[in-house]
């Protein structure tokens, strides 16, 4: 009940912000995006989440990434979960810079750099199998195909505890569909290869309410373990706050 009164809420505030051009979201690929939330507005980004995990089922509700823009180049970013049965947990906290725009073949690109204070087993290692990943730095890039066409793009690393560090890729080509929406396919995951790191495919779709709500779904399969997948439902809002 709780949820629905706040998500009223927003979509009421959402609905008399002043529009300035389209919500650009993170969501629903794990690729992450290069722009940066206009300055003077909030926007959260809600997954409502289940997933196998080696035969175990999760849900995750919500899961939420809250942004303010807080400069034309700079977002903060605050990453919180919903586990049933514990309640909210922050995951990470952090910003995201802008660093070029897209031209000619250079792709649109930004930085986001983000500490973790709490994981669950997704940061493993060989060395070290305790839940210990202290952040990340994540180069974004953006390039227009032509037409309809588009691809995003990550590289980055993950930093560990123990003083390891693991790669991370992520690349997902987009095609426009009308006016509003757009699909997309998606291969992400982390290198060196260990029993820990996995490769996944993914792909969803993705439809503009208004220029500051955004609807999504998605799914996604592990291609090293038969019974690791996922689907997801999405919302994202907007809205100024200065």
């Amino acid at each position: 009940m709780r949820y629905g009164v706040i998500l009223f809420l927003l979509f009421g505030h959402v609905l008399c912000a002043q529009q300035s051009g389209r919500i650009e979201t993170d969501r629903p690929d794990q690729t992450e995006c290069p722009f940066i939330v206009k300055k003077g507005y909030f926007q959260a980004e809600i997954g409502f989440n289940r997933a196998i995990d080696a035969g175990d089922i999760r849900y995750l509700l919500p899961t939420s990434l809250l942004k303010i823009g807080v400069h034309p180049f700079v977002e903060l970013r605050y990453t919180v979960l919903q586990v049933p049965g514990i309640g909210f947990s922050m995951e990470s906290f952090g910003f995201k810079s802008h660093l070029f725009k897209e031209k000619g073949f250079l792709p649109r690109s930004a930085l986001i750099v983000q500490y973790h204070r709490n994981q669950d087993r997704r940061d493993q290692s060989e060395l070290n199998p305790m839940p210990h990943s202290i952040g990340e730095t994540i180069l974004t890039f953006q390039n227009s195909l032509g037409g309809a066409w588009g691809v995003g793009y990550n590289f980055g690393a993950e930093y560990h505890s123990d003083g390891g560090v693991e790669g991370i890729y992520r690349i997902a080509p987009n095609v426009n569909i009308g006016e509003r929406g757009y699909a997309y396919a998606e291969v992400f995951g982390r290198f060196p290869q260990t029993k820990f790191t996995d490769t996944w495919v993914d792909g969803g779709l993705a439809y503009y309410v208004s220029d500051n709500i955004k609807a999504d779904i998605s799914a996604g399969k592990s291609l090293r373990a038969d019974d690791s997948w996922y689907v997801a439902l999405g919302i994202s809002l907007r809205m100024r706050l200065w």
